[in-house]
């Protein structure tokens, strides 16, 4: 049986963007149905050079992303000050929140967002992708070889 795919907004036309909605372009079980931006330009050129379906409205606005009801979860490559205002607005409407890294600049902050999206029955990811890539899989059975490396612990990831 085949799944019924999630329908994507995405909240800003940020380079990150370019890669995640690629990402979601080609998942069989997503589909980017709406993009917002400052201006519905920018939207309808964003959408247009990163092969968006025909059928995706560009908004000039976040919030018309929000509104559109057939947007079921949303994407926010937004810089990282503006994360809990559009994640718990998200939230309350009731969208699914996928949130660019890092998701928030205090624990505070993260623990209004991870409120809002429980309050409201919606599901909350961070979009690190490397813990969710093959290659990581591939990695930790490299790691785990006990004639290469000992007995693997732990597995830390820094951006840094």
């Amino acid at each position: 049986m085949a799944e019924t795919p999630v329908w994507f907004g995405i909240l800003g036309c940020a380079n990150i963007a370019r890669k995640v909605s690629r990402a979601i372009t080609l998942a069989p079980n997503a589909t980017i149905c709406a993009i917002g931006s400052r201006s519905t330009e920018k939207a309808s050129r964003f959408a247009s050079d990163n092969g968006f379906p025909a059928s995706a409205k560009a908004y000039g606005s976040y919030e018309a992303v929000l509104d559109d009801p057939e947007v079921e979860a949303v994407y926010v490559p937004l810089p990282s000050s503006l994360h809990v205002r559009w994640a718990v607005m998200a939230a309350e409407r009731r969208k699914h929140v996928l949130l660019e890294k890092p998701v928030a600049l205090s624990v505070k902050e993260l623990d209004v967002i991870l409120e809002a999206c429980e309050s409201n029955g919606v599901q909350f990811m961070e979009a690190t992708m490397w813990m969710h890539h093959p290659r990581t899989a591939d990695m930790r059975e490299f790691l785990s070889d006990p004639h290469r490396f000992g007995q693997l612990k732990a597995v830390w990831h820094s951006t840094l």
